[in-house]
Parts: C-alpha cells; structure tokens; sequence
C-alpha cells in the first residue's frame, strides 16, 4: 500500500523560529516499519514543503494516510483530515502522537477513520495490515485504537509498552534535510527516543501520562549503539528525564567512553537528581553533556510544593551551580502565574538575571490531559487549543489585566533574552537566514489561506 506520513506545520510563533526545529523523527520511526512490511511509505513534511496537500495527494495516491502533531496543532489536524476525505474519500486516515494518545476524545468529530493511542509501533503495523484486508476483521483485536462502529466511536484498551522493541529508525529523509534540524548552536541535532512516559508527577505535565502512566526506559546498549551509528555531532536524548537512575547513566557513561563517541548531548533532567549526584554530572560533562533543560520553574519552596515537584529552592541553586561549575549550559525552565504582581515580575527577572541560566519562561498553563485541568476548566478565559502554547494567558490574571500581564510576560522575556545575547548558546546564528526563513514562512502561510 502506499502510505502518506504528514507532519503537519508549525502553528503559532514558534513557526517563525529558525533556531530551533527537529528532525520528524516520529515519522521516521513510521517509515522504518511500513517499508519493512513492503508497504511504499512517503514523508510528507509540511513545515518546509510548500506544495498543496491537494496536489500531494494527487501525486501520490495514497491508500493510508497518518498524520500526528501537538495539542496546539489540533484544529490544523481536523482541517488537514477533512481536505484529505474531500479529495481521496477512499483513503484511511489514521491520527496519533501525544495529544491524540492522551485526549483523544477531542478528534471525535473529526474525519479520521482511526485513532492511535499507543506509543509503540506493533499494533500500527497490526491496524495497517487490517487496512490493507479491507474486511476490518481484527480490528476488535488490536489495542490503542479507536475506530467507528455502527457511527459511533469505539476505544479499544491500551497496553503498557515497552521502547526496547523500537527499531532503529531509517534516517534517509533526516540527512537529505538536516541543515534544518538545531537547536541553537547546536546543528545539525539528531533526536534519539529513549522513554516513554516519565517517573515523576508534576501536575502540569501530561506527559506523565501516556503509556498508561508506566515509565519504560531502553537497555543502555541499545541506546549508546543508536548514539554511535548517528553521523551528527550533536544529539538530543527526548526523554523527558534522562537523569533517573544512577546505575544506568555510569553505563551509559562506560560504553559511551569504550565505544569512542565523540558528541555533544542534550538533555532533560532534574534539578533534585544533579544536586544531589555531583560526581555523575561531572562524568557526564567530561564524555559530551553540554545543556540540561531543567525545570527550575520557581524561586521560592511554596511555589514549587504548589507544582509537585518533590524539589527544593536548595536543590535548584545547587543543580545551577553543578552545571555551571561543570560547563554545561543550565536551560533553566520558569512558569510566571496568575497571582504575580509587577514587583513579582521584577524580582524573578534580577533571581534569574543573577545566575548562570539560559531561561525559557512560560506562562502556567492548566494543559489538557494534565492532572491539574480540571481543577481549572471553569476558569479558563478561552478553551482554544492554539492557545495552549504555554505563551498566552489562559486565567484571568489577579492583580492586573490581561493584556497588562500578557505585557510583564514579554517584557521579562525579552528582558532575559537581552541580557543573555551574547552567551555562546547563541553565537552561531546566522541572522540572514534567519530573515530568509521567516519570508519563507509568511509566504506559505498565505499561500494556504487559499490552497491548504
């Protein structure tokens, strides 16, 4: 069969960003399995493809098409599916990825014929086999998935899974394409998927979530064997806590050294992990660890405690001070919140200011499919799922005014952003393509106000 994989484009500010973007490497993963099932896969990414989906599916014709993105991507998503069932009705459309796993009762009317809610790839290759019988026989048997029946939506249940089944992807379509892919200085940058799931609860995250709520991490071989074969000198680990066990991140560290693997890392990690395994961080820095993003999120203890985090104001200065010491840049993570005055907006801007952080901050955002978004569904200002980008005020704010707040917000980010300009994050910048790729993207965006 051939198999269209679409990765839909950016919605919102961060399409603007040349700095930062990644490899598709959930379609990769995609790929690697259909072609190996003798299926005719094809890589359809929408951020730098300007060519009509209309026209795409004239040219190749698919007979399944499989789209995933982010819960900001959601109304894009619906829109790409319902042009897809306008031109090629025939065509099985399947949607998957994080916010369809956690809230996919959201795409219920939608024109997918299937969602997929698992994060492994065997009952995908299952349900696409099923497809392809046309009788839809199995498809009570195979689960994660939702279908229709009789009209109306069926959700069969998930299991628990396990990454260490996860073939090694086939990264044709990442080399043709990877002066695209950074992060920052760091270019060209491979993702390695490692986890699913996460140890931790924080109520904000719902990342915590997905696989049933079970963490399952990879052997650290097959993981260190994936690092070696990449030919990139800079990889990202997605997991979004790489810093879990201290047994495992010694062999990591061993085989790392034996295997002679010269590249840098980034990763996610805690803040109470690195204060309290000094020795670890600075192995890991000596063997390529160059940027941590750590959600610091807070500067006082009763902030954090609101959070969940199960992490001290101590612990985050130490966590600061181990990165620094060991030149690694601390990709600190802040969350600005609704009972900020202006004086609190002053202070958190001189906290970070006064240390060795690059800052990422982001205004509180009850995310759907997190444990704290019911307690604030009744409050929020708007539901609209673009919003939930993590830059827009989504709760009325209690000592100013919306717009007033929105204005702290940017004002204490490009304030930071200022002071840090000339960190050595930045120093690899090239602000000529920078100005070439935000013209790329306004005239795409315009061109599919009239042929999506």
């Amino acid at each position: 069969m051939k198999i269209l994989l679409i990765k839909p484009e950016t919605v919102g500010i961060f399409s603007f960003t040349y700095l930062v973007d990644h490899e598709p490497l959930e379609m990769e993963y995609l790929y690697t399995v259909f072609t190996k099932d003798g299926h005719d896969a094809v890589i359809y990414d929408r951020r730098y493809e300007a060519i009509s989906l209309r026209k795409k599916l004239n040219k190749e014709k698919p007979d399944v098409v499989c789209i995933t993105g982010y819960i900001t991507q959601e109304k894009r998503i619906k829109k790409l599916c319902e042009v897809i069932k306008k031109h090629r009705p025939e065509t099985a459309v399947i949607l998957g990825g994080s916010h369809v796993e956690i809230n996919y009762e959201n795409f219920y009317d939608s024109k997918a014929d299937y969602l997929y809610l698992l994060s492994g790839l065997d009952n995908m290759c299952r349900l696409v086999k099923d497809i392809e019988k046309k009788d839809n026989a199995d498809i009570e048997e195979i689960p994660g998935i939702c279908y229709k029946k009789n009209g109306e939506w069926v959700s069969n249940p998930k299991i628990f899974e396990t990454p260490e089944d996860l073939p090694v992807p086939d990264r044709t379509h990442f080399y043709k394409n990877k002066f695209r892919f950074r992060y920052l200085c760091f270019k060209p940058l491979a993702l390695v998927k490692n986890s699913y799931s996460c140890q931790r609860n924080c109520n904000f995250c719902f990342c915590t979530n997905r696989n049933g709520g079970r963490y399952a991490c990879r052997s650290v071989d097959k993981l260190v064997d994936e690092i070696a074969s990449l030919d990139v000198p800079a990889v990202h680990i997605t997991d979004d806590n790489f810093l879990v066990n201290r047994e495992y991140l010694k062999e990591f560290i061993r085989l790392v050294k034996e295997k002679d693997i010269h590249k840098k890392y980034l990763i996610y990690g805690r803040a109470d992990f690195i204060a309290n395994n000094e020795d670890i961080i600075k192995e890991l820095a000596e063997i390529g660890l160059a940027l941590v993003m750590v959600g610091l999120e807070a500067t006082n203890d009763e902030e954090l405690d609101s959070y969940n985090k199960h992490v001290s104001l101590h612990e985050n200065e130490e966590c600061i001070r181990i990165l620094s010491e060991n030149h690694i840049f601390c990709a600190g993570l802040f969350i600005v919140h609704q009972a900020m005055t202006k004086e609190d907006f002053k202070k958190l801007y001189k906290w970070i200011a006064s240390r060795d952080i690059i800052p990422t901050v982001s205004v509180f955002t009850p995310m759907q499919g997190s444990a704290m978004y019911k307690e604030y569904e009744d409050k929020l200002i708007t539901k609209d799922v673009t919003k939930q980008d993590l830059f827009h005020c989504l709760l009325k704010p209690e000592h100013m005014s919306v717009r007033r707040f929105t204005f702290e917000y940017y004002k204490l980010s490009m304030g930071l952003a200022f002071k840090n300009r000339k960190s050595p994050l930045y120093a690899d910048n090239e602000y000529f393509k920078g100005m070439l790729h935000i013209i790329r993207v306004l005239f795409m965006k315009v061109k599919r106000l009239i042929v999506l």
